[in-house]
Order: structure tokens, then C-alpha cells, then sequence
């Protein structure tokens, strides 16, 4: 055994011409974290005040990296919907929008019998940290399914 296979492969970033479920990856982290924070007393109450339970979609687009792009994101938000339906998890991308309305957009991914402000809830209850990040492959999976293939 060489000394070179005992070092990891580099860390991959994200990036602007990401694929479409790379990007639905990135919104995971993003909101995972995000519903997360504000549930830690440890936390200073000013930082705490910033997270709330819902999020724009120009926020979320600044956070990625994507200031101004906010208008591109509905099908990255419904992989990563789709995903947390299939999987029996409360949907993420609910949480997600328009910064007047305060409601997720029309394409928004309920579970069958839920309602949007019921969603909303669960997702702020549900404990994030309790769930490996889904790969790559498997938002791929979603993503094909959702197109047909």
C-alpha cells in the first residue's frame, strides 16, 4: 500500500454550473442547518432572532452563492422535496418562500393529508441532525425519476 491511498480525495466545493441535484444537495446543508440553529439556547438571542422558521428564497439563493437567482431554484427545492417525501421526512423545501406572501411557491412538495402550515411545523420539530445528508446519487435518482426516466 502507497502512501498516496491513505490521503483522502480533495474536499469538492460548490459551484455556479452545479447540476441541478448538486445543487438540491447544497439546499440540505443550507436548511438542515438552518432549522437547526434556532433551536439552541447556547446560542447568543440576537443570533437566534436571525433564524426564524422560514426562509426567503433571495436568502436562500445569497446563501448558495446565487444572489439575485432566486427565481431558479423551484427545481432544485422539488428534488429535495420529492426526496424527503420518499423517505417519510417532512418536506425542507416548505420552508422556503416568497419573502411578501410568506408561502412556498405552487410547486411546493406537501406529504399526502398535509397541509402547508402543518409541513411547516414538522419540519421545525423534526430533528435534522438525526439524518445523513442525501448523496448525490440519490437526488440524481429523484431527479431522473421526476423527468421520466
Amino acid at each position: 500500500m502507497t502512501e498516496q491511498s491513505n490521503i483522502p480525495a480533495p474536499a469538492k466545493r460548490f459551484g455556479k454550473g452545479d447540476p441541478l441535484y448538486v445543487q438540491a444537495q447544497q439546499m440540505w446543508v443550507i436548511l438542515t442547518g438552518f432549522v437547526e440553529m434556532r433551536k439552541y439556547p447556547v446560542l447568543d438571542e440576537h443570533i437566534r432572532r436571525k433564524f426564524c422558521d422560514l426562509i426567503a428564497y433571495s436568502e436562500l439563493a445569497e446563501l448558495m452563492g446565487r444572489a439575485g437567482m432566486q427565481n431558479t431554484l423551484s427545481r432544485q427545492l422539488g428534488i429535495l422535496g420529492r426526496y424527503c417525501v420518499m423517505n417519510n421526512l417532512p418536506p425542507l423545501n416548505i420552508i422556503v418562500v416568497n419573502k411578501d406572501s410568506e408561502l412556498p411557491g405552487d410547486g411546493a412538495v406537501l406529504r399526502e393529508g398535509k397541509t402547508i402550515q402543518e409541513e411547516m411545523k414538522a419540519v421545525g420539530e423534526f430533528n435534522w441532525f438525526d439524518v445523513r445528508p442525501p448523496t448525490v446519487g440519490a437526488l440524481r435518482k429523484v431527479y431522473d425519476h421526476a423527468k421520466g426516466h
